[in-house]
């Protein structure tokens, strides 16, 4: 008897000495791991508990942390131990683990529990590049019933703190994230679009980005970009639709761009962009072009504006034949357009710094017609006609007598020249008109029209014209008698002559 109370003497004494080198806890380092051990007594049942530890927690990862747990003995009968979930500590983060159902440990079995860390619980409020060295304490939480060696149930619960400092570094990535908005008006319709461009320089990568628009209507006010990883770019839009709001629509918004971006461990970008947006009333056009035309020939083209030009109202017109520019200067009533030949779509677009651009189309065909002039006399000037007017052309007139020599000539730039409608061989084009002033000689001349444009030339019938010598004046008795002073005189002698005669008879008798 006594022999057994030394041998049992013998194995306390060795058990305790196995346990105060183990309350020391095993440290073995795995690669970038700290392997973890420790043998603990709860209510009479003695614990191995082992842990595997990062060395370096890198905030763009989660991390499985293996908690393993076995009975190596039992003062006592064991009636039941479980282990109901793992409580990790770091710094003021508080991570519980709780398993569906407890797990129930016996006698030399092992069991696992792995428990998920995140970045948000590890490195909560660290700005990017930060790093920092902190501590980890691993609790288990049980529930016992135990037979001790004089018969009594002992029933035990609550926490045990089983590893309580663990050295770890936690490290935030240099996860930097760049924000570029932008506004741009289209009209017709008339759109408000925002676009943002957000990209991630550095390392690691967010989680997701916010783009959050309000203060005026758009037609989606939350967007979303997902993860974005470093040397990547996103872009989201969205917008507003001003036409369709219709009398919905304001004529000012006070709106603003927000941006939230956030890191996998819970740190937040944010950036506010506000923005005033002027909304111009809007205006409609009308265009009336012929449906034949003349091509390469200015072409009339009306334009009705609703509401029209207010007084003091810059406009500027372009137009577009199959998306080709063909016209671009200020605002007229009728403009002239060359079109090329072929048939296709004029598209006028007239722009206000007051309202928004009015675009309007016709569907127009070009033919090639040939040039043609005409000339006729009227008094003593030469009438002319041409058409159609081709830009940049010109009209020369020449006047030959009858050596066929050329007496007098001149030139004119059609550009210059009253335009008018026309109609050629059914389509409708401009014509120019002009007079030339004969001022000549005495003689028979011959003059000649000749209309040259990028079309080719064309010349006018001749035009015969006289100019009479100047014959000798007529006079009237009078005037002979002016002319002759004999016979002024005679006239005037003989009623003198007649009237002495007859004063001497009277005399006499």
């Amino acid at each position: 008897m006594s022999q057994a109370r030394q041998a049992r003497a013998l194995c306390s004494a060795l058990l305790v000495v196995f346990v105060v080198g183990l309350s020391l806890a095993t440290l073995v380092v795995h690669g970038q791991a700290v392997h973890k051990e420790a043998l603990v007594k709860i209510n009479l049942v003695w614990l191995k508990v082992s842990v595997v530890v990062p060395q370096e927690l890198v905030a763009t990862k989660e991390y499985s942390i293996p908690v393993t747990v076995r009975i190596i003995e039992v003062d006592g009968e064991l009636k039941v131990f479980y282990l109901k979930g793992i409580r990790i500590l770091l710094d003021n983060s508080l991570l519980e683990y709780v398993p569906d159902t407890p797990v129930l440990l016996r006698l030399g079995e092992v069991q696992t529990l792995e428990v998920k860390i995140t970045p948000r619980f590890f490195a909560q409020q660290m700005a990017p590049g930060d790093v920092k060295d902190s501590s980890m304490r691993i609790d288990i939480s049980y529930y016992s019933e135990v037979v001790s060696m004089d018969g009594r149930l002992a029933v035990d619960s609550g926490y045990y703190s089983v590893f309580a400092s663990i050295p770890v570094r936690v490290v935030a990535p240099r996860t930097y994230v760049y924000v570029q908005p932008s506004l741009t008006e289209v009209y017709e319709p008339y759109l408000v679009i925002f676009d943002v461009k957000l990209w991630v320089e550095g390392e690691g990568f967010i989680e997701n980005a916010r783009v959050e628009v309000s203060g005026i209507p758009v037609q989606c006010y939350l967007l979303t970009t997902g993860r974005v990883n470093a040397g990547e770019t996103k872009i989201v839009s969205t917008l507003a639709n001003i036409t369709q709001l219709g009398p919905f629509a304001k004529t000012r918004y006070s709106a603003e761009v927000k941006v939230t971006a956030v890191t996998p461990w819970g740190y937040v970008y944010t950036y506010n962009y506000p923005v005033t947006i002027e909304v111009r009333p809007l205006r409609k056009a009308q265009v009336s072009a012929p449906a034949l035309a003349v091509a390469d020939a200015l072409t009339p083209v009306t334009i009705t504006l609703t509401p029209p030009q207010e007084s003091g109202e810059s406009l500027t017109v372009t137009a577009y034949w199959n998306r080709q520019l063909v016209y671009s200067g200020g605002f007229s009533p009728t403009i002239y357009v060359a079109l090329p030949e072929g048939e296709g779509e004029l598209t006028v677009r007239v722009e206000s710094t007051k309202y928004t651009p009015a675009t309007a189309s016709a569907k127009v065909k070009a033919i090639s017609v040939k040039p043609r002039v005409s000339a006729w006399l009227t008094g003593s000037a030469l009438q002319f006609q041409a058409a159609p007017f081709y830009p940049g052309s010109m009209i020369e007139v020449r006047v030959l007598d009858s050596s066929g020599s050329v007496v007098a000539s001149s030139m004119y730039p059609a550009d210059t020249l009253p335009r008018r409608t026309v109609e050629l061989e059914g389509a409708t084009t401009v014509g120019v008109s002009g007079s030339y002033s004969l001022d000549l000689k005495p003689g028979t001349y011959t003059i000649t029209v000749t209309y040259n444009s990028k079309a080719g030339s064309a010349t006018a019938p001749p035009v015969s014209y006289q100019v009479a010598p100047a014959g000798p004046a007529v006079l009237g008795p009078l005037g002979m008698l002016l002319t002759q002073p004999i016979l002024l005189a005679v006239v005037i002698a003989i009623p003198a002559a007649a009237a002495v005669i007859l004063l001497l008879r009277r005399r006499r008798t």
